[in-house]
């Protein structure tokens, strides 16, 4: 044997056994003979018997979705085209589990240039890849891999006696707004470490994002079991959490699910725990809900109806409608808010709460609230051009949702909108509520303050209904409070809502705030609101939303001035 060879195969050995110290399989894969060698720590990581095969041996073991990416760097490498690689993918190993690997490898080339070897290493990842860094629990990955072995073994020994629970932290987004930051993650690891606790033998707990949690409860031959176990969950979480001079008593909202032969992969079984979970969050308190078929059926309407929202945004199928806001001290119309709604092609107009909260659940909320605040601006433009003298000096309201909030480019997008359509901004009011800032209050804090630098008004919407009333009406820059319809509604017989709406209008004062009452219904609500020194409202006893010509005719005719209750209108 030549001696550079002599040499070479002396380094390879020495290269493959300090690989084996490091915990590395070693690989080497001839291109002119067309095989591939690993080591024994490679053969068990890779799922392959024999230490000689093909590369086909290996790939076959591959994970199907990770296998085009792993094929084309090595067709890269094969042909050229790379010097190296470092790639992580699934595969198979021998006891049927997948396991997350690193390849890294470099080429060898002949003295023409041409690729004829690649060596490399191949380190098992899985603890990595399948681990939540914060709590420790397994991560949604490594419980989508485990859950879809599990449904492989239902089908094959016809073993379904399990079930998932779909659970969350009630909202965790107030108390990490409260604790801060590192007392949310603190919160969080301490419920990882409770359930973790409570868990039968051979369950698994997984965090799968936030404060959201997904359990396998194995031996669950009946639903009752998993919603006993759930309840069981619930009341472990009874027992206060403490953290820096805070006591917190989180509650628990659960969905589950008892598999079957329905469910074939693990998304729709997770799809189902989730479903449930939505419901469970939707009870008051918050609760254990177990899966339904007619909440799949629910599920895929709301499907299709999302995607039909979508189109609708584009299709011109949305249309505004605005509500008159009147100065109660003088019977004048002194602006509207904008209100969406949808003309669909076979149910009809659809009002806002049959759609808005799947366009909020999607993201779609996000065109279309910047579609809704353009077409209000540009309605406005038009009176103030054209209407009569009190449509002329009128302003307008527009909802801004949470997610709307989030997105980093919203201060230019109400810049452009007003630029675009001409409008004063001035005449344009912004309205938020209170859950809207619980989930990041120092950025929608920023976000809120360049509006305002802008010229825009804010109103704080549905006022007195959320956590932190008094505390957010320091923080932001509010300039208006609207009064939750539900104080309106009782303020004449309710002693405790007039008390509240005293307390509101005091408030507002001290602040230096306008106030602007809403759901107002009759004769005797105005009567008390005005009695009470409350400048402004909104409601059917004036008028209802309605679309834009509508609104021109009730102006021009007077009718909306409260003359009777709307009762005997």
């Amino acid at each position: 044997m030549p001696q550079d060879q002599k040499q070479c195969g002396e380094d390879w050995y020495r290269y493959a056994l300090a690989l084996e110290a490091s915990q590395e399989g070693f690989w080497d894969w001839d291109l002119v003979a067309g095989r591939l060698w690993g080591s024994a720590k490679w053969q068990s990581m890779a799922g392959v018997s024999e230490p000689c095969s093909t590369l086909d041996t290996w790939l076959d073991r591959v994970h199907p979705q990770d296998k085009p990416r792993l094929e084309a760097e090595l067709h890269a490498l094969r042909t050229g085209n790379a010097p190296s690689i470092a790639n992580e993918h699934r595969v198979r190993g021998e006891d049927g589990a997948w396991r997350w690997v690193r390849a890294r490898c470099v080429v060898s080339r002949n003295p023409s240039g041409r690729v004829i070897h690649v060596a490399g290493s191949l380190r098992d990842i899985t603890e990595q890849r399948a681990a939540d860094p914060l709590t420790g629990l397994p991560n949604r990955t490594f419980f989508v891999d485990h859950l879809e072995r599990r449904i492989e073994r239902g089908f094959q020994h016809a073993d379904w006696d399990f079930a998932l629970l779909s659970v969350a932290l009630h909202h965790f987004e107030h108390l990490n707004e409260t604790l801060g930051s590192a007392g949310g993650e603190h919160l969080l690891i301490a419920t990882a470490e409770r359930l973790e606790a409570i868990l039968p033998e051979h369950a698994v707990a997984a965090r799968l994002v936030g404060a959201e949690f997904m359990l396998l409860l194995e031996g669950i031959h009946a639903e009752e079991q998993a919603a006993q176990f759930a309840a069981h969950a619930i009341a472990a979480f009874r027992e206060p959490f403490h953290w820096r001079g805070h006591t917190i008593v989180p509650q628990l909202a659960i969905g589950v699910v008892k598999a079957g032969m329905l469910y074939s992969h693990p998304e729709e079984l997770m799809a189902g725990a989730e479903s449930a979970l939505l419901h469970a969050r939707k009870k008051d308190p918050p609760g254990v809900v177990c899966y339904s078929h007619g909440m799949r059926e629910h599920a895929l309407d709301r499907l299709n109806l999302a995607a039909e929202l979508e189109r609708a945004i584009s299709a011109g199928e949305l249309v505004m409608f605005y509500q008159p806001e009147v100065d109660l001290r003088t019977n004048r119309i002194i602006g509207f808010e904008a209100l969406v709604r949808w003309k669909h092609a076979r149910r009809g107009l659809l009002p806002p709460a049959e759609f808005i909260p799947l366009a909020e659940e999607t993201g779609l909320i996000v065109p279309l609230g910047e579609w809704g605040m353009a077409e209000a601006c540009r309605q406005l433009v038009e009176w103030h051009q054209t209407g009569s003298e009190q449509l002329q000096t009128a302003r307008m309201s527009v909802n801004l949702s949470a997610k709307q909030l989030e997105q980093p480019n919203l201060v230019r997008q109400v810049r452009d909108i007003l630029a675009q359509t001409g409008l004063s901004p001035a005449s344009l009011r912004l309205e938020l509520t209170e859950s809207s800032l619980i989930s990041d209050a120092p950025a929608a804090q920023k976000t809120m303050c360049a509006i305002e630098q802008l010229g825009v008004g804010l109103h704080m919407d549905d006022f007195g209904t959320g956590y932190s009333s008094l505390d957010y009406l320091q923080r932001f820059p509010f300039d208006t409070l609207k009064i939750d319809r539900s104080f309106v509604r009782g303020i004449v017989h309710d002693r405790e809502s007039r008390l509240i709406v005293g307390s509101i209008l005091s408030l507002a004062r001290s602040f230096g705030m306008d106030v602007v009452a809403e759901g107002i219904e009759d004769a005797e609500q105005l009567e008390e609101l005005k009695t009470m020194g409350c400048p402004c409202g909104q409601g059917y006893y004036f008028a209802r939303p309605m679309e834009p010509n509508a609104i021109d005719a009730l102006v021009r005719t007077g009718a909306w001035k409260p003359q009777v209750p709307i009762a005997q209108a």
